[in-house]
């Protein structure tokens, strides 16, 4: 599938003609004990950016969030993307705008968002442009310098190795340093941070891996395939880090597609070490119907949990879930709810609940994921709003703050970051209740060193305000 293609395609059908008309006033709303607010518009120029509704933001060490829009930017809405800051407090800087010299060889049509490393430098990738228009990965400071460090090369260019076109998820840093990625076209590959490429499979024509990988703690990736598979309608794979594939499961695998069809998103892991994720199609209104969520061990397992039915739950996910402080797993659906945008959902315990619909104005069409912030509350995105390019927008449930060790397994003596907020002044750092030595860098990043004789379990900071606890367990490694 030609993911440019669909983006635009995007564009037109949700036009701004088609958003119910809104007055964004204090652009502040609640419903059943949640709050809504908006971060931040795009203005409709296009000059900062328009359309980031395709990317997850990030929380950097700094603890500012950080994201990209697939347009706008020097040339006006239609062309060619944006990376871009923002503050919790809604203080906008735009960072750097693609297509900076003819035929766009620092890449155009970012999608994928971006991912800090232990450099500090962000990484990512685009969906065309660079030497060959068919994607490229690059580095950009927190000061907006950047470098495009591999332009892909695909057929009907002439390449040597075919490394693949049209990169879409976010890369990941591994636990060997190095960044991670697959291309829609379907290719997996790995970088060092100084650009050195490793092509490291390849899947059949039509497979088409949309979604970040995931490493866990046995070290190996997991993802999904959005076609491919046994049946055509996309699996769930895991990859070794030299790039074994294993094809764990294949969609479609029951009648009327009741697994359901085209995962477009990767994948997390939950609190009972199971991986979960969503597929845009299928389910019980059988093919071609509203997606489902599924859960699957790491040995292929797979457990439909629920299917969405439109109205009353959302319909067709196709970003990645995550894994809340309080246990439960929160996403977004692109379509569905009774406000005429999609949906945020909830799983708690298997069982799937729409926690808030989103609007036109508010939220309306999120292609993105959402980012749990430190403070508790979580950020997303969507592809318009009243009058604007794009939204990012602010959702809390109430849950409070806490902290992230990154990364977050290790062995002893591992140097690992822990990010969070209001860290100034903090007495005490464990890891599963063995004190850890430590250094604040800010107020919202602190260094701490993995002790010996730490085991498995949660990172505790103790602060004035009190004790924070990471979200999901740190796990020792050997």
């Amino acid at each position: 599938m030609n993911l440019e293609h669909r983006a635009t395609k995007k564009l037109n059908v949700l036009s701004r003609a088609s958003m119910a008309a809104a007055i964004l006033a204090a652009a502040s709303v609640s419903a059943h004990a949640q709050t809504f607010s908006v971060l931040y518009q795009f203005p409709n120029t296009g000059g900062l950016g328009n359309f980031p509704a395709q990317m997850s933001m990030i929380q950097a060490t700094d603890g500012n969030f950080y994201g990209t829009t697939f347009a706008g930017g020097v040339q006006g809405s239609s062309c060619c993307g944006t990376i871009f800051k923002v503050t919790s407090a809604g203080q906008f800087t735009s960072l750097y705008a693609f297509c900076a010299q003819n035929n766009c060889p620092d890449g155009r049509s970012p999608q994928g968002g971006l991912v800090q490393a232990r450099d500090g430098n962000f990484y990512g990738t685009t969906y065309a442009g660079g030497a060959n228009n068919q994607g490229t990965i690059y580095r950009i400071t927190p000061l907006g310098a950047l470098t495009t460090l591999h332009s892909f090369c695909h057929v009907p260019n002439s390449c040597s190795p075919d490394d693949g076109a049209g990169p879409v998820g976010a890369l990941i840093v591994a636990s060997n340093g190095d960044l991670y990625g697959t291309t829609s076209s379907g290719t997996a590959f790995k970088t060092n941070l100084k650009g050195k490429f490793t092509l490291l499979y390849t899947w059949p024509t039509g497979s088409g891996p949309d979604g970040a990988l995931l490493q866990i703690g046995d070290g190996d990736l997991y993802g999904t395939t959005s076609g491919g598979g046994a049946d055509a309608d996309g699996s769930v794979f895991r990859m070794t880090l030299g790039g074994k594939v294993k094809t764990l499961y294949s969609f479609g695998s029951q009648p009327n597609c009741a697994d359901g069809q085209a995962p477009q998103d990767g994948l997390v892991q939950g609190a009972d070490g199971n991986l979960y994720g969503t597929t845009s199609g299928g389910g019980d209104s059988g093919c071609g119907g509203y997606g489902t969520v599924f859960r699957i061990s790491t040995k292929g397992k797979l457990t439909t949990l629920a299917s969405f039915e439109a109205e009353t739950s959302g319909a067709n996910p196709v970003a990645p879930m995550i894994l809340g402080t309080d246990g439960n797993l929160y996403g977004t659906t692109l379509n569905g709810g009774d406000a005429g945008g999609g949906t945020v959902f909830q799983i708690s315990n298997g069982t799937l609940s729409n926690v808030y619909p989103l609007s036109g104005c508010y939220g309306g069409h999120p292609y993105g994921g959402l980012l749990q912030s430190t403070n508790g509350d979580f950020y997303g995105s969507d592809d318009g709003g009243c009058g604007a390019d794009g939204t990012l927008f602010e959702f809390s449930n109430g849950l409070g703050p806490f902290v992230t060790a990154i990364p977050s397994y290790g062995a002893v003596a591992a140097k690992i970051v822990i990010q969070g907020t209001d860290l100034t002044g903090a007495t005490s750092v464990t890891f599963n209740g063995t004190p850890a030595k430590f250094k604040i860098v800010s107020a919202s990043e602190i260094k701490a060193t993995v002790p010996a004789g730490a085991t498995s379990g949660t990172v505790d900071v103790t602060t004035p305000g009190g004790t924070l606890a990471s979200n999901i367990a740190f796990t020792i490694v050997n």
